[in-house]
């Protein structure tokens, strides 16, 4: 688990991708503590869930940041850390898919009405929380057993196990949310279609179904298909995370969740503080 001498870490590339989770870390958490402590902003356990997910994906990811490791040329930086960073790394990406499918699932949920029960989509919350638990274990017991191969990536952003089974599973599990999401579109997208008489006229009542919410979901839903597509080239080859586009990129994925979701009209809104706010009504 050493960083080679000879290669030297792009500093340019590393405060780039630290800068990436600071900001992603900072934007998210100011999303979610904006709609649970706003009185006007309603968001739903899962919608809770996911963007816990996503802030706990800038922490997994800058721990060796946290730790000052990430410019150690030529020493060892802790095992411990750089195995409990892995683990970390490895259960996130399906994680957060899983988390993005119960947020789209609940919203189904409500334009479909009644196709599949609103109640349903509840049980979904803990999912993505024994998807990253299961994964995080697996990846821990392998890095455990096989300490030499708990590596840091060329570009000393962050540590992997140089081992096929983390990497396996983590694609199948990002695969899996992938294919859940992408059936959960087309479904949801052909019954709007066949009943797009009844949306038409539901636009226009005092209480007009989510679909901007559900729009902004479908476009970042796209990042669960990008990450199985990592995941699954990953297993082929570790070399995949010496490209700095990718480090960047799956650095920048929590930044990306806050900008969905933080551009909503109600948490703007919230943000107006210039602006007096409409009284709260019964």
């Amino acid at each position: 688990m050493v960083f080679a001498p000879s290669m030297t870490p792009n500093q340019a590339h590393i405060i780039g991708y630290n800068v990436l989770q600071i900001l992603g870390f900072f934007a998210t958490s100011c999303v979610t503590l904006t709609a649970y402590f706003s009185p006007r902003i309603h968001r739903s356990s899962n919608w809770y869930m996911a963007m816990f997910m996503w802030m706990w994906w800038c922490i997994s990811y800058s721990l060796l940041m946290l730790g000052w490791h990430q410019f150690d040329v030529g020493t060892v930086p802790p095992r411990a850390l750089c195995t409990i960073q892995a683990a970390f790394i490895y259960a996130s990406p399906s994680s957060a898919g899983f988390a993005n499918f119960s947020i789209l699932a609940q919203i189904s949920s409500i334009l479909i009405e009644g196709v599949i029960r609103e109640t349903r989509p509840i049980k979904l919350l803990y999912v993505p929380l024994i998807c990253y638990i299961t994964i995080f274990f697996i990846s821990l017991s392998v890095g455990i057993d096989n300490l030499p191969q708990v590596i840091g990536v060329p570009l000393h952003a962050y540590c992997n196990i140089n081992n096929i089974i983390p990497s396996a599973v983590s694609a199948i599990a990002c695969f899996i949310a992938a294919v859940l999401i992408l059936l959960l579109e087309v479904f949801t997208f052909a019954l709007l279609w066949k009943h797009r008489a009844w949306l038409k006229r539901m636009k226009k009542s005092s209480r007009p179904p989510p679909i901007g919410l559900f729009i902004r979901v479908v476009c970042f839903s796209t990042g669960p298909i990008i990450a199985s597509i990592l995941s699954a080239a990953s297993i082929r080859s570790n070399a995949l995370y010496e490209n700095p586009a990718v480090v960047l990129l799956t650095a920048g994925a929590p930044l990306f969740a806050a900008l969905t979701f933080g551009t909503q009209q109600d948490i703007i809104n919230a943000w107006k503080f210039w602006k007096r706010p409409v009284p709260l009504t019964q």
